[in-house]
């Protein structure tokens, strides 16, 4: 059977195992304090081997030994300190045991189920264990070889919650903040005193202690505990973890997501920050795009005019997920507010300008955008059928313009050329969603303008030999 089915239903089926202490757990390790869970740990993996050798299966007297293990385990929680001279190492021991019963997050659950009630003084020491194993930032970075430099940086930017420039250095060193002796201390007092631990949480602000919480608990138990706090700092990277888990197939909490991003978005500074991570890459985070479209359906005016302006204009990189969003938040949004963000992320696109404005950069094909969803909504439900005309008249004018003016090289005329059918296809797509498309953003193949007569002469001018031509009619 495997680990996690026997812990499924194991609070009722070791009600009649008989209790089996660890022998390995006689050992004084007294003057090693919590420092001892390391070398407990060494000692139960050769007193129990199959807990410790990544077993698929277990049988026959492992099964009996696991629940005897277990019965022992809720013994002890439920008598400590059971004459202990140390209570803090017989703790240790506990939880030393525990990481090694453990398996998705399911131990202590079931143990909140066996044991109701657990005496004050466990509680208390399961808080000084938590306490005592901080997460030293400085030392964390020193060990993964950052400079001196580097960690002055990281330091500032934490300082001004910077979470755009953190957030690299935290997906990266997230093993190195763990700490075993912590984690399951606070998966017992999530169980045993939930007030006691988001107290301890709420007034936590140490970055990296927050990040050694949250980084190393399930997902729900952290939405929860951020959903009742009042620290942005816990807030955001509950919501984050939460949402990368999900992007790996773990279980999606919309609901939960929704809440948080709501809150920020009334809080100027904290939606801007959140933004500017969950916004660069949003193709990072497709599980949480309906939750955010949710959000801008019923946020501010500002909230909104944040939200167009974290739009990465760098690639098209996140592209659909913008149209996710965006989808919900046309459904669900008044039509004032959908105006506001089309007519914002249209003003932001026109400064864009593919890329030629922020980045210097010349199109050698036609371009999409993270842009295109909102622009088609602007062009849709903010100009009419005459006004659509008149802009594709415009660029008729503008293509005519690239045979009259002299280049000083072919990369002018061929990026001014995509940069217009580029521009087309927005505003040609947009005619298709007011005749009746039901999806807004634009795939291939192209509408072709009327200026591109699709001669093999015209792609022998601009196109780039080595890709097939943009337009031609054979």
């Amino acid at each position: 059977m495997k680990q996690r089915n026997i812990l499924v239903g194991i609070a009722d089926r070791a009600t009649r195992a008989r209790p089996y202490k660890p022998t390995s757990l006689n050992l004084s390790l007294v003057e090693r304090g919590v420092e001892a869970f390391d070398a407990v740990s060494s000692k139960l993996c050769e007193e129990f081997p199959f807990l410790c050798s990544y077993k698929e299966e277990m049988e026959g007297s492992e099964l009996e030994q696991f629940d005897g293990l277990f019965a022992w385990l809720t013994e002890q929680l439920r008598t400590f300190p059971k004459d202990a001279t140390n209570p803090e190492q017989s703790l240790t021991n506990i939880l030393a045991l525990a990481a090694l019963l453990e398996c998705d997050a399911l131990l202590w659950n079931e143990l909140a189920k066996a044991v109701s009630n657990v005496p004050e003084l466990l509680t208390i020491t399961l808080t000084k264990i938590i306490k005592k194993n901080r997460a030293d930032g400085q030392e964390i970075l020193a060990g993964a070889r950052y400079s001196a430099n580097e960690i002055q940086v990281l330091f500032a930017d934490v300082a001004s919650k910077d979470w755009k420039s953190v957030e690299w250095v935290v997906n990266h060193l997230w093993v190195e903040i763990r700490s075993p002796a912590k984690q399951h201390a606070s998966a017992a007092l999530y169980r045993f005193d939930y007030p006691r631990l988001k107290s301890i949480l709420e007034e936590e602000n140490d970055f990296f202690e927050i990040a050694a919480y949250v980084f190393h608990a399930p997902a729900a138990q952290s939405l929860q505990l951020a959903i009742a706090s009042t620290n942005w700092t816990f807030k955001f990277w509950a919501l984050y973890h939460s949402v990368r888990c999900a992007e790996s197939g773990s279980e999606g909490y919309p609901v939960e997501w929704q809440i948080l991003l709501s809150e920020a978005a009334k809080v100027p500074d904290e939606w801007a920050r959140w933004l500017a991570v969950l916004n660069k890459y949003p193709g990072r985070y497709p599980q949480l795009q309906e939750a955010l479209g949710n959000t801008l359906a019923s946020a501010s005016g500002e909230a909104l005019d944040a939200y167009v302006s974290s739009i990465s204009g760098v690639s098209d990189f996140g592209r659909d997920e913008i149209a996710t969003a965006l989808t919900v938040f046309r459904k669900k949004a008044p039509a004032c507010d959908r105006q506001r963000l089309w007519t914002a992320a249209f003003d932001r696109w026109k400064r864009w300008d593919f890329g030629r404005t922020e980045h210097s950069k010349s199109l050698f094909r036609v371009e999409k955008s993270s842009f295109d969803f909102p622009v088609v909504g602007y062009l849709t439900e903010c100009l009419d059928s005459q006004a659509r005309a008149e802009w594709i008249a415009e660029l008729q004018v503008r293509a005519a313009a690239i045979e009259r003016i002299w280049h000083s090289d072919i990369t002018s005329a061929m990026s001014e050329r995509y940069k217009l059918i580029s521009t087309y296809q927005l505003i040609a797509h947009s005619e298709a969603v007011a005749a009746g498309e039901p999806k807004w953003l634009w795939e291939p193949p192209l509408y072709q303008p009327t200026w591109e007569d699709g001669t093999f002469y015209r792609s022998l001018k601009y196109d780039d030999t080595l890709i097939p031509p943009t337009f031609y009619s054979n």
